[in-house]
């Protein structure tokens, strides 16, 4: 598979940088019960297109008619089906492992896969939507920091 000129040019640049790059997103959860997270997280390039990423949430689930307090730790690798912002969307998948954890339960750990959407965004801040399964299904809003030309 060949890569556009444009995109040579970038790929050794975006797979030798190892720059950081923050991101938030806001989380929907469906497990047993419903509840929502927030989260902010980081992610490094390690190829052209694949980020290894990390997020840590904090939120609330209603369970039995009350909130209890939830959190999670995320290490994911996510791949980038445009990683050089080249089309208006692009698709990303990943895959990793968390951990769960609930007041009055015990933490779990379990293997998480998401799809998602992103947005071509302003020179700074890539919008997107996801879905994934780990520990139940989430739905979230992503807000990522990238360098200009990349997503």
């Amino acid at each position: 598979m060949s890569l556009p000129a444009n995109a040579q040019r970038a790929a050794p640049r975006a797979a030798t940088s190892r720059v950081v790059v923050p991101a938030v997103r806001a989380d929907l959860l469906l497990d047993r019960d419903a509840g929502a997270q927030l989260a902010a997280g980081a992610a490094i390039a390690v190829a052209y297109n694949l980020r290894l990423a990390a997020d840590l949430g904090a939120g609330g689930v209603r369970r039995e008619m009350n909130w209890r307090p939830t959190g999670r730790l995320d290490l994911l690798v996510r791949w980038l089906s445009d990683p050089f912002r080249q089309s208006r969307w692009a698709i990303n998948a990943g895959g990793g492992i968390g951990v769960r954890v609930e007041a009055d339960r015990t933490s779990r750990t379990v293997a998480i896969v998401t799809i998602g959407v992103e947005a071509r965004g302003d020179s700074r801040w890539v919008r997107g939507v996801e879905a994934g399964m780990g520990g139940g299904f989430r739905l979230g809003a992503t807000l990522r920091r990238s360098a200009p030309r990349t997503r």
